[in-house]
């Protein structure tokens, strides 16, 4: 049974060491703090919305389509949150000042009204009417940068059906359509980031389709276009992917969250500005999202996992060298975990966590203890 279990873990994780039973890692953070929010929570962010110098919350909830404000109280806990109305099916909020007036705006997918909603921030966390621009058939994922070098705020759409669509920033907050490629199948995630050394912004896309997961890099050129570089094969189905240098080399990494076969897929991006054969790994059942953060503040980035069946959070602390260590402590948030999203939010100078939970209609707030 021992050798059997080593050898499940030695395949599932490829982790690297010796097959020994440990415990789960001690947990940096205090029992959740929920907060009810709106239908169907799918997306939680976090951002100063209020100028304060603390992180405010946002959740997009698909049933209810809206979004829900929740102000900071400058020492970890939110005031009651305040609905704001979206369009239909809010999946995704980014946020970012598009304007330029010091403010933090924010860009809401509506994935069954095939738009966005640009909301432009009016002070003290208040927003005015939404700006409207189609986006394709169900947008899903989005990330901002300044794609042409202009200084203003950019915005990359990835829509399931097939497309990606590049918005450019004008005065005033305004969007200008700019590029529209083909990413590859189903696309559901998209960030941005140095995946080479040419220090202009470039774009990652997971694509869900059934074809075959994989993951496809757009080499930026400055102008805000893009150039479809490698293809990277990930595990089944995945449904987004972050960014962060998980080994300490001052290169950026991408973690692919896959959503069948409950699966991590790390590259680790070499020196030759190319990304190695991924590190697979398990997660708990039905991963939907994951946020890096120092949250046991030895110094390396750890993980944590949103798993929507097994409704928890898995803690992975990372080794400093793209590995983690096994097994994860498996913390409980609420039912059906969707998105978490890290941050200071008592800026105790440790990072926090906030999850959604999808069919609880909640939002959970774990703070970091002290040490």
């Amino acid at each position: 049974m021992r050798k059997a279990l080593c050898f499940a873990l030695l395949i599932a994780s490829l982790l690297g060491g010796a097959c020994v039973k440990t415990d789960p890692p001690p947990n940096p953070f205090r029992q959740p703090i929920p907060y009810q929010v709106g239908k169907s929570p799918s997306f939680v962010g976090a951002s100063d919305l209020d100028q304060d110098g603390f992180l405010d919350l946002a959740t997009a909830n698909t049933e209810s389509q809206s979004l829900s404000i929740l102000l900071g109280n400058k020492d970890g806990s939110f005031q009651e949150p305040a609905p704001l109305p979206a369009g239909k099916q809010p999946r995704w909020i980014v946020f970012g000042d598009f304007d330029q007036d010091g403010k933090e705006d924010a860009a809401v997918l509506n994935n069954d009204e095939d738009n966005l909603y640009l909301f432009l921030n009016q002070g003290a966390g208040r927003f005015g009417a939404p700006a409207i621009y189609e986006t394709g058939r169900a947008p899903f994922s989005a990330a901002a940068a300044d794609f042409n070098g202009d200084l203003r705020l950019d915005l990359a759409v990835v829509s399931r059906f097939d497309r990606l669509t590049v918005f450019l920033g004008e005065e005033n907050g305004r969007l200008r359509r700019g590029t529209v490629d083909d990413p590859g199948d189903t696309p559901t995630g998209v960030i941005s980031g140095y995946f080479n050394k040419d220090r202009i912004i470039d774009l990652a896309i997971a694509n869900n389709g059934a074809k075959g997961g994989d993951i496809i890099l757009f080499w930026g050129r400055g102008d805000g276009t893009f150039e479809k570089g490698d293809r990277y094969f990930t595990g089944m189905r995945p449904l987004g992917l972050i960014s962060e240098d998980f080994n300490g080399d001052r290169r950026a990494d991408i973690l692919v969250i896959n959503g069948v076969g409950d699966s991590l897929s790390l590259f680790l991006q070499n020196e030759k500005e190319r990304f190695d054969p991924p590190r697979n790994f398990g997660a708990e059942g039905g991963p939907v999202s994951a946020a890096a953060g120092d949250f046991d503040g030895d110094g390396q980035i750890d993980l944590a996992v949103a798993n929507s069946r097994s409704d928890n959070i898995s803690l992975l602390i990372g080794k400093g060298d793209g590995s983690f260590q096994h097994p994860p402590l498996n913390l409980f948030t609420g039912v059906a975990p969707f998105y978490v999203a890290a941050g200071d939010f008592n800026r105790d100078g440790r990072t926090d966590l906030a999850a959604v939970n999808n069919e609880e209609n909640t939002l959970s707030v774990l703070l970091a203890r002290l040490k």
